[in-house]
């Protein structure tokens, strides 16, 4: 193991740098709420790319049909983003997909939801509703996917309770099997990974003790938020409860390094993150079967008792899905500001000893102890990379 030296030498390094470091706040630069939601997102109208049992609607659609709008009777208002409940239309459940109309690479991404899709009240799921697969994402639009990767912050199917983390990349992105609370699934981003279902990617799932992370669990806590950091080392996804907001957050002054342990964190020598994930989008959509509730349906008892397949459910009973609908608060987009990076840069040498400073420039540089390339991540050989 040569992970102790990396650190030492890596330590050592930021010593001898004649460096003045910046607070390292993060700054608001974009916020999405009720007041600019709709003239800031576009709607797609297409085929559903994972084929779900779905007619996703345009905007002028969506508001016609009712499907989305705005609830003043918040402070703020609330975004609503919701789907048919009420007809029987063979050509599937009419929905909404929205994808913000600016990209991003990097940031803190803070969604406060007073709802989420989830279960009705008449089922015994206490998370997700049979048939619906709601997600809150992030996606290089464009481009062939996987390509520029694809980040779910939010996602289930069926009567899952907890809510799962991914990242889905193409091949050479690995991931370090600790520096998180929640469960790890998958530990390979490559959508085509040898050993793991395809479309996998590398998984993460709050604990089974969190009732609070996911569809009606979520709701009766009265929402709460989901935060993510993106940076060039890592990805990182942290959850509260509405009771549990972070001070820092409610003020918009958030610091993830006060918040503790993420649910989630996407690092380690084996996966180039400024190589795997550009250009994303924010996206909100609930699609219903296709590939993940549709071909897990015989896998939920608790489904599989309601109807012979998925889309015969989803179908014929529309009344099921009226809790199948996003409330946001707000998405707040924060950046750090060019003269402050060098922070972060020295908060993520320190979390991953494999990086140093190079004196020279000041840019960052990967450091090989094995003498190869000093821009190629480190990964041993035969093995996955070895965590700090």
């Amino acid at each position: 193991m040569f992970i102790p030296s990396r650190l030492l030498l890596a330590l050592a390094t930021l010593s001898l740098l004649d460096i003045s470091f910046a607070d390292g706040n993060y700054k608001l630069v974009d916020t999405y709420d009720a007041s600019n939601f709709f003239s800031s997102f576009n709607f797609f109208a297409d085929k559903d790319p994972t084929n779900g049992f779905v007619q996703y609607k345009s905007l002028e659609a969506a508001a016609a049909s009712g499907l989305i709008g705005i609830d003043s009777s918040t402070p703020n208002g609330l975004v609503y983003l919701g789907v048919d409940h009420k007809s029987k239309d063979p050509a599937g459940r009419a929905s909404v997909r929205v994808s913000s109309q600016k990209a991003y690479t990097h940031g803190l991404f803070i969604t406060d939801l007073e709802h989420m899709p989830g279960a009705s009240a008449s089922s015994s799921s206490k998370g997700g509703e049979c048939g619906a697969w709601p997600a809150h994402w992030l996606l290089a639009e464009g481009v062939t996917w996987p390509q520029n990767g694809e980040i779910d912050i939010i996602e289930g199917a069926n009567d899952q309770v907890n809510n799962q983390m991914t990242l889905h990349t193409t091949s050479g992105c690995f991931i370090d099997k600790q520096g998180f609370s929640g469960q790890l699934l998958t530990s390979d981003c490559d959508v085509n990974a040898p050993n793991q279902d395809k479309n996998a990617g590398c998984a993460i799932r709050h604990s089974m003790t969190d009732s609070m992370s996911f569809g009606a669990g979520f709701n009766a806590g009265g929402g709460g938020v989901y935060a993510t950091e993106w940076t060039s080392q890592s990805i990182s996804v942290w959850h509260f409860p509405r009771a549990n907001i972070p001070a820092d957050i409610s003020s918009g002054n958030p610091d993830p390094t006060k918040w503790g342990l993420p649910v989630a964190k996407f690092a380690g020598g084996g996966c180039n993150i400024d190589q795997h994930f550009q250009n994303h989008n924010i996206i909100f959509d609930t699609t219903f079967c296709g590939d993940w509730a549709g071909n897990a349906w015989g896998t939920s008892p608790v489904c599989k008792s309601k109807a012979s397949t998925c889309q015969d459910y989803v179908q014929n009973n529309p009344e099921v899905f009226a809790e199948s609908y996003w409330a946001v608060r707000s998405v707040k987009v924060y950046e750090i500001q060019q003269g402050e990076k060098t922070e972060m840069r020295r908060r993520d040498i320190i979390q991953h000893g494999w990086e140093i400073l190079d004196k020279e420039n000041k840019k960052p540089k990967m450091y090989d102890p094995h003498g190869r390339n000093p821009a190629t991540p480190v990964v041993e050989e035969n093995s996955q990379p070895s965590s700090l």
